[in-house]
């Protein structure tokens, strides 16, 4: 019998795979008009804060300059209103008085030491005068009389007592300086010079002139009766007590009795809600026969029924 083969038959089969298909990445392209209008936005950012800070800094320098304009008007009127007015400073004087004892001392004696100590006292470019060296002169007294403004330079007026040869002389002499907080320098070497009159008509009376008087009959009425009201407290309270009348309270406490207080004194200007009222009124000292007569100017602001004073004066 013939023999067959045998024929092995293989079911397994291998799957293939399938192929993924290859991603290609999308290329990045930019938006021209999108870029433009970015760079746009920046410029235009960066033209706006730039002119803004141009701005504030034209401002700045604006305020600045207005306000050394100010600095400047007011150094002027400060030197305006001290030209020829007197005042005392006691670093002043305590100054002048050391100055004066070694200027009008004895040259005789030992001169550079007395040119030394002078030296401290003067301005660098100020030379000594020659002194004769027989001359023994001393001070003997020195006051002040007053500090004025001569020309726009500081001075100091002094009368002096001199004894020269054992003889005393009476004399008064200026001395110009310069000041700078709490340093001196004599600037001007002392001369002789007439004694300071202050005595003279230079300025009004502090309350006399009272404004536009007020023609509401109310409103005088109201005021005048508020300012005697106030007068009784203000002599009688303590400031404590007054902080319930005044913005910037102050009281007598009971230092002087009211007498009384002129009706015909009363004076009010201003307008209906903030009245301003001047009134002359006579005080006496407890337990005396010491009377004062003083005049009083009150600023007030209408409250309700009543009024509160937003500023005192007196004189």
């Amino acid at each position: 019998m013939p023999r067959i083969p045998k024929i092995k038959i293989n079911f397994e089969y291998e799957k293939k795979k399938k192929e993924k298909p290859i991603k290609i990445p999308k290329a990045h392209t930019l938006n021209l008009g999108r870029v433009r209008s970015i760079v746009l936005l920046i410029l235009i950012g960066l033209f706006i804060y730039f002119s803004y800070v141009l701005i504030l800094a034209n401002a700045t320098a604006h305020k600045n300059k207005t306000l050394q304009q100010t600095v400047s008007t007011l150094n002027q009127r400060i030197n305006q209103e001290n030209a020829g007015t007197t005042s005392y400073n006691p670093l002043v004087d305590q100054y002048m008085t050391q100055f004066l004892k070694i200027y009008y001392s004895s040259a005789s004696g030992d001169s550079d030491d007395r040119t030394k100590q002078l030296t401290q006292y003067l301005a660098s470019n100020l030379t000594l005068p020659s002194i004769d060296k027989n001359t023994d002169l001393k001070l003997v007294s020195s006051t002040l009389n007053g500090i004025f403004t001569v020309d726009t330079v500081k001075t100091a007026q002094y009368s002096l007592t001199v004894e020269a040869n054992n003889k005393q002389s009476h004399l008064t002499v200026d001395i110009p300086y310069q000041q700078e907080n709490e340093k001196l320098t004599v600037t001007g070497l002392p001369y002789v010079a007439n004694p300071i009159n202050s005595i003279s008509h230079v300025g009004q009376a502090r309350l006399a002139n009272t404004g536009k008087t007020l023609n509401s009959e109310q409103t005088t009425t109201k005021v005048a009766k508020f300012t005697k009201l106030f007068a009784q407290k203000y002599v009688s309270s303590s400031t404590k007590d007054m902080a319930f009348l005044m913005a910037d309270p102050v009281g007598l406490d009971g230092a002087v009795d009211l007498v009384s207080l002129d009706d015909s004194s009363i004076k009010v200007s201003g307008t209906s809600k903030n009245p301003i009222v001047t009134a002359t009124m006579t005080v006496k000292v407890p337990d005396s026969d010491i009377t004062q007569v003083q005049t009083i100017r009150l600023y007030l602001k209408q409250q309700a029924s009543t009024y509160f004073v937003t500023k005192f004066i007196q004189a």
